[in-house]
This record gives structure tokens, sequence and C-alpha cells, in this order.
């Protein structure tokens, strides 16, 4: 479904109130969805749509996401700790611990993936190979 113009820029301008610098902050959030919805503003639905998947686009890309083949000594917060000091603070951190991976550990920022698992290195000789 296309939004009209008017509500992309309306969301995107109450996006902009949601950020603390460059940061999302989740109390601005909710208190720009909760005027929203108490205003109710002529074609409040679009606006909100968009919002949200602005807000969703958002954290996506500040999200930190491990996956290890073997538990991690620490859970991953000290490979946490030196992500976020080269590349800025994860509005959310995930950590996984998933054997098919066979050895070694995925590691993903946003759409920024950095893969050293044996089962991508396999693939990847497949794909060579096949």
């Amino acid at each position: 479904m296309k939004l009209p113009r008017q509500a992309r820029r309306k969301a995107k301008a109450l996006f902009r109130l949601c950020l603390d610098g460059e940061v999302l902050d989740p109390n601005r959030v909710r208190q720009v969805v909760t005027v929203l919805f108490e205003q109710k503003p002529r074609g409040y639905l679009p606006i909100v749509q968009r919002l949200r998947q602005l807000v969703a686009y958002r954290i996506a890309e500040n999200t930190l996401s491990i996956e290890s083949a073997a538990p991690l000594p620490d859970q991953g917060s000290s490979l946490f700790a030196e992500l976020e000091a080269r590349y800025g603070s994860a509005l959310e951190k995930r950590y996984l611990v998933r054997p098919e991976l066979i050895g070694g550990m995925r590691i993903q920022k946003g759409s920024t993936v950095w893969d050293g698992s044996i089962s991508q290195r396999l693939q990847t000789l497949e794909a060579t190979l096949g």
C-alpha cells in the first residue's frame, strides 16, 4: 500500500522529534505516539504506520547480533564492548549460540555482516566448486 506523500512527510518530521541527536530515544517515541493517538489528526493511521517503519529501520540499523558456534566465556560482553567502541552504541544486543555454525562466529550490525563461521566457508567452497 502506497502512503500519501503528506503522511510520509509528517511521519518523518515526527521521527526527527524522536531523536536525541542521532540516537533514537524510546521515551520520545512513546510521547510522540501518545500525542498522535490523543489528537488523532486527519489521516493519522498512515502517519503512525510510516513512523513505525522509520523506528523499526533505526532499531534494526543499531542492533548488534553475535552468533557463535560454542558459548563464549563472558556471553560476548567483551566483544559487544569492543564493537560499540568502534561502531557506536547499540539500541539492542543479541547473543546466540548456534551449533550449526560448526565453528567460528557471525557478527551483524544493521545490514553489515561479518561471517567467519565454518559453515559459511563450506557454503562458499560448495558454490565455487559446484
